[in-house]
């Protein structure tokens, strides 16, 4: 049975910003379970920074509820204002991390130091703290640097060493808000591979908000979208690449249905003949490898013209996708797309009107 770390109910956060009132989150519900990597992603000034900070309360609601790891933190319907006491809600705080764009490091203390700040207001003795200090770095590959200063340190060390002292304090919950957005691509997997670790060793919840569909798709497993302040699609990450409903998402998705559906326009769909039909086919797993048009022609007499191909992989999954024109008997092609099914391929029937619509 899975168990809810964060669960946002009905949170709406307004306020005035120069005279001027802005909802910058709508009537948000949202649930992340346990063990999750959960990806929020959306342009900026979507509202999606905003509603991360609800969590711990670093931006309190306007209304709604708040719950973290099944502790009310907040909650205000009308007139009627419920909170957590400072004192609790600082004890909570140290058990969701956080890292950032910017690593917010302090550039006059070492590595080390800088792991072991976290910890100052901890019971542990100094001597403890200094060993538990050098234990994070190990974790994060950076033993090695525990006496360089920051400035020392590429961009991807210095945002692993803003992630060792976000997990000083043993968080059940991993905020990261933009922490890959400063580092180059190669910096970028490599973190996004980390925080992929740490969730799996430590047991650690990840929210991960992110403008990068890339980022999403290397480590996530759910996805919420946010457009304007609201979630406007969400799910586990397989169902929306395979699946969006939204045009917001399918644009984050990327090269995928974006450029196929751009040449599906310049193809000109009116000049389809009788014994023609236009899908699209989503296969995953072992069968990215397997000849399935090749298989469509020797066994059923249906030739299959590729429009637009892809490969993506998702988390470990690699999702491949076609934009094929069938041409065939209508008989052929019905057992065609029978055999498809039965190997487990998604069909998606592509008409005039769709194109235009999602051009």
């Amino acid at each position: 049975m899975s168990v809810e770390a964060i669960r946002l109910e009905k949170v709406n956060v307004t306020f005035t910003q120069k005279e001027k009132q802005v909802n910058a989150v709508k009537d948000v519900t949202l649930s992340v379970e346990k063990g999750d990597i959960y990806g929020i992603v959306g342009y900026s000034g979507a509202g999606k920074s905003t509603l991360v900070r609800v969590i711990n309360l670093l931006q309190k609601p306007t209304s709604g509820r708040v719950e973290v790891n099944g502790e009310v933190l907040f909650e205000k319907n009308s007139a009627d204002e419920k909170i957590i006491s400072a004192k609790k809600l600082r004890a909570r705080r140290r058990k969701i991390g956080m890292i950032f764009q910017h690593f917010n490091l302090l550039n006059e203390q070492t590595v080390i130091q800088n792991v072991a700040f976290a910890l100052k207001h901890s019971n542990l003795k100094e001597k403890n703290i200094t060993i538990k200090a050098q234990k994070l770095l190990d974790l994060v590959g950076l033993s090695e640097k525990a006496d360089a200063y920051p400035t020392q340190l590429s961009g991807g060390q210095q945002q692993r060493v803003a992630i060792a002292r976000a997990l000083a304090n043993d968080p059940d919950i991993l905020i990261s808000d933009e922490g890959t957005s400063a580092l180059d691509p190669k910096n970028t997997i490599q973190i996004l591979d980390l925080l992929q670790k740490i969730n799996k060793e430590l047991g650690l919840t990840v929210v991960l908000i992110t403008h990068e569909m890339d980022a999403v798709k290397r480590i996530a497993n759910k996805i919420a979208v946010m457009e304007d302040g609201q979630i406007i699609e969400r799910g586990d990450l397989i169902s929306i690449f395979t699946n969006a409903k939204e045009k917001l998402t399918r644009e984050f998705l990327g090269g995928g249905s974006t450029k196929a559906i751009a040449t599906l326009k310049e193809y000109e769909l009116g000049k389809l003949a009788d014994d023609e039909r236009l899908v699209q086919l989503i296969y995953m797993g072992s069968k990215v490898s397997e000849p399935i048009l090749v298989k469509l022609y020797r066994d059923f007499n249906v030739e299959a013209n590729i429009i637009y191909s892809n490969i993506e992989v998702l988390g470990k999954t690699p999702i491949g996708t076609l934009f094929v024109i069938l041409k065939g008997t209508e008989d052929n092609r019905k057992k065609a797309l029978d055999y498809l099914e039965k190997q487990e391929v998604i069909i998606k029937n592509i008409e005039e009107h769709e194109v235009q619509k999602n051009g």
